[in-house]
């Protein structure tokens, strides 16, 4: 790939992670800043992604959104067998079972993404917010789930600035989160506890693919409901919705994007 080539990429990735982080919208002023990319370039890369369906622009506000046709191409999600709609129903299972509000993630170094969730029936549950959303890696357990399945060199060259920036003291520094990992992978689970926010818990399962662990799939709620000494028990609920989504997208035929393929 020639240097131009490869700086094209590199921008395109940025405006989609700064587009992705805006569920309400963005402007081409604050992407453009976000990015670090001249306004001239932004809005050129901006133009063919809603052009390809990638983002859509609101024509009032003249604000940028992802779109479906970003989530088809980042989880592979939306084929025509229908996977999406079945994988909702996953949820809405896992949802019913735990009482808890479902969803489904992807990552999308140096953050996870929100692709799809579904609310439990308890009154008092999760807030719902938009998705898609990007959250991050370090105080979420999807984003454990997904680091654990990673090569630790690719974690360290992927994510050590990130950490640096953005990880709360809570977690330590690098090394000792890594080490954290291992205890990840050898349970099959991980879990969030007061640390995305104040009185909210989750619990996440790895949903793997033909040798690689693109998706995972989480409940959370409030710690009142969510108690540690619950904790195993949910993981075996989020643990059996794991393996019916690894069947039904090993099923379908989903392509595993390239990005996680190569991990």
């Amino acid at each position: 790939m020639a240097p131009s080539e490869a700086g094209l990429v590199r921008r395109t990735i940025w405006l989609l992670r700064a587009v992705a982080a805006h569920p309400e919208g963005v402007g081409l002023s604050e992407v453009a800043r976000e990015a670090g990319i001249p306004k001239a370039t932004c809005y050129r890369v901006l133009t063919v992604l809603e052009r390809e369906s990638w983002l859509t622009l609101d024509p009032v506000t003249r604000r940028y959104r992802v779109s479906l046709g970003l989530l088809s191409i980042v989880g592979g999600l939306l084929d025509g067998g229908g996977a999406y709609g079945h994988m909702r129903e996953v949820l809405r299972n896992l949802a019913e079972e735990t009482r808890e509000t479902a969803g489904f993630d992807v990552l999308l170094p140096p953050k996870v993404m929100v692709v799809a969730q579904v609310p439990g029936p308890s009154l008092i549950g999760q807030t719902l917010k938009p998705v898609p959303r990007t959250q991050p890696v370090w105080a979420t357990s999807t984003g454990k789930v997904l680091l654990a399945a990673l090569n630790p060199d690719s974690v360290r060259a992927d994510f050590t600035e990130e950490f640096a920036e953005h990880a709360p003291p809570e977690v330590g520094d690098l090394e000792s989160f890594m080490g954290s990992l291992e205890a990840v992978r050898n349970r099959g689970f991980a879990f969030a506890y007061d640390e995305l926010e104040i009185g909210a818990a989750s619990v996440a399962a790895p949903v793997r693919l033909r040798g690689t662990t693109p998706y995972a799939v989480w409940i959370g709620g409030p710690t009142y409901r969510i108690t540690r000494d619950r904790i195993d028990n949910m993981a075996e609920s989020v643990i059996k919705a794991a393996r019916q989504l690894t069947d039904l997208l090993s099923n379908a035929d989903i392509d595993i994007p390239s990005a996680f393929a190569r991990r």
